[in-house]
Formats: C-alpha cells, sequence, structure tokens
C-alpha cells in the first residue's frame, strides 16, 4: 500500500513539473509544426534593415507569442540560402535583392529564379542615395570620376545599384577605382574610414547617421527626377528603384532635403513554410504598428495601407498572407489579379528555366 502511495505522489509531482513547463514555454512550442524559435536573416548589424528586423519581430513576438531570432548575413544569397536549405524560414529582403533572386540573375543566377513570397511588405521601406563624406568636395555622381567606388562581388544588388547610379552621372566602371569589400557593412564603414569615396546606403541607418556626426560631415549626391535621361539609365539597372525626396535621415531636414530613391522591403520566405504559421506572423505585424513604429524612424512607414500596395512589390504574397488579409476583407479583386499577375510570370521563369 505504501508503495502504491509513493508511486502516486511521484506521478502527482512528475505531472505538476510538466504542467509548470508548459506554462513557461511561448504558445509557439504548442503550434502543431511550428518551431519553438524561428529564424529570420537579414542585413548587418547597425544598419536599418536589422533595425526593421528586430521591430516587426518584437510584434510577431508580443502578438503571437511566436519568437524569431534574428540573423546578420553579409550577401544577398547568403541571406537565401538557410531558407533554400530549409534551417531558417525567414529573410528581410529588399526588391533590389528579391528582383535578383526572383529572375534568377547575377550570384542566382546557377540556382535560377527563385519563387518567394511576401510575408509582409513596406512600398517605400528603403530610403537610400548614394553617400559620401561632406568634405570630399564630391557634389555630383558625374564627379565620382576617379574616386573609389565600392563593389561587393557577391552582391548582385550592389553591383547594380552602384553600377546605375554611376550611369545617372555618364560613368561606368572604366571611369571609377574599385574598391572590392565582403559586405554593406564594410563599404559604408569604407566611407566612414576614409578607404573608400562612395556607397550606396539608407539615409535612416546608425552608420550614415555617424559620419554625418564625424568632423567629415555626409552628402547624398542628387538624382533629381527632372533628370529624365539620368532616371532612364539608373532604371535600366535598378528597375525597382523610385525617385523620393527625403526629409528626414542623417544630414537630411525639411529645409535640407535629399533626392535620392525609395525601394520595397519585404519580409519573404519560400512558398512551403506552413501555411499557419505565416497566418500569424502577418496577423503579428498588421497588429502591431504601435509596438514597432517607434523602434526606429523606418519602421513609421511600415504600415497597414503600404503592406497592400502590391502594384510595387515583385513576389506574390504567401497563401498564409492571403488567408489572413481576405479574412479582415481588405484583400480585392485588385489584389487577386496582381497576385495572379506574379504567380503567372514566375510560372514563365521557371518553365524557361527548366529548358535551358
Amino acid at each position: 500500500m505504501r508503495g502504491k502511495r509513493v508511486r502516486f505522489l511521484i506521478f502527482l509531482m512528475v505531472l505538476c513539473i510538466v504542467a509548470d513547463i508548459g506554462f513557461l514555454l511561448p504558445k509557439a512550442a504548442f503550434c502543431g509544426n511550428i518551431p519553438k524559435v524561428l529564424s529570420c536573416t537579414t542585413y548587418s548589424v547597425g544598419s536599418t534593415g536589422y533595425s526593421i528586423s528586430m521591430g516587426l519581430m518584437e510584434a510577431v513576438f508580443k502578438n503571437e507569442g511566436i519568437r524569431v531570432r534574428v540573423v546578420p548575413a553579409g550577401t544577398d544569397k547568403a541571406k537565401i540560402m538557410p531558407l533554400k536549405q530549409g534551417t531558417m524560414q525567414l529573410s528581410l529582403f529588399t526588391g533590389a535583392g528579391q528582383y535578383f533572386a526572383i529572375m534568377g540573375t547575377g550570384s542566382f543566377k546557377d540556382w535560377g529564379p527563385q519563387p518567394l513570397r511576401l510575408v509582409y511588405a513596406c512600398p517605400t521601406g528603403a530610403i537610400a542615395g548614394m553617400m559620401v563624406r561632406a568634405s570630399s568636395g564630391i557634389k555630383e555622381l558625374s564627379d565620382l570620376k576617379g574616386k573609389r567606388v565600392a563593389l561587393i562581388p557577391a552582391s548582385p544588388a550592389c553591383k547594380a545599384l552602384h553600377e546605375g547610379y554611376l550611369a545617372f552621372g555618364g560613368l561606368t566602371w572604366d571611369d571609377v577605382n574599385i574598391v572590392k569589400v565582403s559586405s554593406w557593412g564594410d563599404a559604408w564603414r569604407g566611407v566612414i574610414d576614409g578607404s573608400v569615396d562612395t556607397a550606396h546606403c539608407l539615409v535612416t541607418s546608425s552608420v550614415a547617421y555617424e559620419l554625418a556626426a564625424s568632423p567629415h560631415g555626409i552628402r547624398w549626391l542628387p538624382a533629381p527626377p527632372e533628370n529624365r535621361e539620368g532616371w532612364s539609365k539608373l532604371n535600366k539597372f535598378c528597375p525597382f528603384l523610385h525617385p523620393y525626396k527625403a526629409i528626414q535621415g542623417a544630414g537630411i531636414s525639411p529645409n535640407n532635403p535629399a533626392q535620392v530613391a525609395s525601394y520595397y522591403y519585404g519580409l519573404v520566405c519560400y512558398p512551403d513554410l506552413d501555411e499557419e504559421l505565416v497566418y500569424k506572423i502577418t496577423r503579428g505585424i498588421w497588429n502591431g504598428y504601435e509596438i514597432y513604429s517607434s523602434m526606429h524612424p523606418a519602421l513609421k512607414r511600415w504600415t497597414r495601407e503600404g503592406a497592400l500596395e502590391t502594384a510595387y512589390f515583385l513576389a506574390p504574397y504567401h497563401k498564409g498572407a492571403v488567408r489572413f488579409f481576405k479574412e479582415i476583407g481588405v484583400w480585392t479583386d485588385k489584389h487577386e489579379a496582381r497576385q495572379r499577375e506574379l504567380l503567372k510570370m514566375e510560372a514563365a521563369r521557371m518553365k524557361k528555366a527548366k529548358q535551358r
């Protein structure tokens, strides 16, 4: 009898311990196929992209109980590789990087077109331009002739952006001195330490503010919208760019605006990511504006209205995100038509790639 009572007490103790552990674990641990902790690749620590990732994932955790670890990755391919291999689930990826992955060009040529899907996006997620030291004497893009321009060999986005802006100024790679670097962080750091004269950078990046606060100051080389010939040349390399008048950012104010460019940012995944998981992540961000919008100036532009500006996006939304948008009544016939258009274009690219 005593042995039975002891076994029963042990059973109760184990049951209590299990209950306590279950109470302490995040909700994500009990979501079927959803891992306890997800991972999202992003840009270098200190970059605007990194800050955006941290803000969005904070909203996902607070609203849905899903923990997402933010992991910096140096190149565009390094951001997508873990998703392709299935070791990570998400990536915060600019429209520039998405363009080359979706088209299967640049460093993605050996992979072919990638069927990326949006979980959430912002049409003006990136406000950026070519930054230089204000003390450099470089005032126009044409002034870059003979100067040192950063190049990340493994980043097709870097190559296209820098080549496009050089074209805007009537220049080519042959007109400048190329300085090869391994990451965007190294490119920006090069401008600060003087080993590079210019690099493409977001106007709200912490490194841009660091340069602005230095004795050298900061200048954004103008790409005015009225220069249609310049924009035509730039868009041949970067069709995802649009003219933008920035009034906020490093060295920028309403009284000292910068004529730069905008392009979209998107949280992406592959189509096979669990539909219910994507549904919850999209819902967590949609309901999280008050949580993340104060965490970085760029996050103020991640609005609900912007997430539905699908005409700006190159990748279709994941079916889990579409289900959420439909359930809350914001997915219109116009959105559905754009979604089908993007899927049709993707199917044509994939078919063409298989025939090669």
